[in-house]
């Protein structure tokens, strides 16, 4: 069976899963990177900490998904609608959340964070960091990532390659293998350009995700869990170098084999959805946790830091916790009901209408 025959589903189970995921780095945030480093926050949650210092992982997750998710959605389609649907899904919410986080951090982020009218135009592209302007806030780094990866599909798009997409996984799981022989610091410009492009510290989770969705498809165990292994293995050799780095940044809190249990059940989890062995959990309530994730993540962190420092030393820190939580959840609903969703919708349908993408769409078939 080929990518494209692939009949076209919701799997309601990865929404549970990502959102999962999204609460995770939430709670690492708040219950451990805004005290243990840079005075982000005045309130520190000790009997949290063991569980909420391994929440950055939850991106790795998110990258995973998206390797998963970006094939399943690219499979059928071309570089017009690939673009569109990605551009539809990803800015309405962005754009709103850079204002919102902006208009908190210049009015309520003072002396702590700061930021400026050219710093948010610039964040407003969504390529910022490709232009060495900073993010409004931190978490938006991922998203350059999943550009990059977005970027790169769309080649394959445009010279209608996705035929050929295993061969493309191999060729980042070689990348990624020779920036261990060769590392950045001693590649020549070249080289360094190709790991850049090819986001060399989070690859393997993508192709994972990538052949994951291969074996959904076509349920092939030889022919995908090799770069299925291979990917694991890069995971857990780079899980080594970052989780030294870490400790050296946060004082040898971090268990590397911690680490290791967790990429590796993030591993079993998508094996397990793509053996449809987690069907039970693949319910359409789920979509409602799902639809709060990318707003959750995008407005989190920076908002939730002022506003700890702003009431933590006058409201009990647990009950305010909850409340940061509760207010985020809700925010994040509001945001996908009122902004996400009309907006997207306003724009995918203008966009496919427009006679000079029709245009296009057809000179590239």
């Amino acid at each position: 069976m080929s990518v494209a025959a692939v009949k076209k589903e919701r799997l309601y189970h990865l929404d549970l899963i990502r959102f999962l995921a999204a609460l995770y780095v939430v709670f690492y945030h708040y219950c451990f990177r805004g005290f243990a480093k840079d005075n982000y926050s005045i309130l520190q949650f000790q009997s949290l900490e063991d569980f909420s210092k391994y929440g950055y992982l939850g991106v790795e997750l998110f990258f995973m998904i998206s390797g998963f998710v970006i094939l399943m959605s690219a499979r059928n389609s071309n570089l017009i609608n690939f673009c569109i649907s990605r551009f539809t899904r990803l800015y309405p919410a962005f754009w709103f959340c850079v204002l919102l986080s902006a208009s908190v951090i210049a009015l309520f982020g003072a002396p702590l964070f700061s930021v400026n009218l050219k710093q948010v135009l610039v964040n407003m592209t969504m390529f910022n960091g490709f232009v060495g302007v900073d993010h409004v806030d931190g978490v938006y780094w991922s998203l350059m990532v999943e550009l990059k990866f977005y970027i790169l599909i769309g080649i394959l798009l445009v010279f209608r390659l996705i035929k050929y997409i295993e061969a493309f996984g191999w060729f980042l799981i070689l990348v990624c293998v020779l920036q261990i022989f060769i590392p950045f610091s001693e590649a020549n410009i070249a080289l360094k350009t190709l790991y850049y492009l090819c986001f060399v510290k989070s690859s393997p989770y993508f192709v994972a995700g990538m052949f994951f969705f291969l074996l959904k498809n076509n349920k092939s165990i030889i022919k995908n869990v090799l770069p299925i292994l291979v990917s694991y293995s890069l995971a857990i050799y780079l899980a080594f170098e970052s989780t030294e780095t870490r400790n050296l940044r946060y004082d040898g809190v971090y268990n590397v084999y911690t680490v290791i249990f967790l990429i590796t059940l993030f591993f079993i989890v998508m094996f397990l959805v793509s053996m449809d062995k987690l069907n039970i959990f693949n319910k359409k309530i789920f979509l409602y946790f799902g639809i709060l994730t990318y707003p959750l993540y995008l407005i989190h962190q920076k908002i939730g830091y002022i506003i700890f420092n702003s009431f933590g030393l006058h409201i009990n820190k647990w009950l305010l916790l909850f409340a940061v939580i509760m207010a985020m959840l809700f925010a994040s609903y509001a945001i996908n009901k009122y902004i996400e969703k009309p907006l997207g919708n306003y724009m995918r349908k203008k966009l496919k209408a427009n006679a000079f993408l029709n245009k296009l769409k057809l000179t590239l078939k």
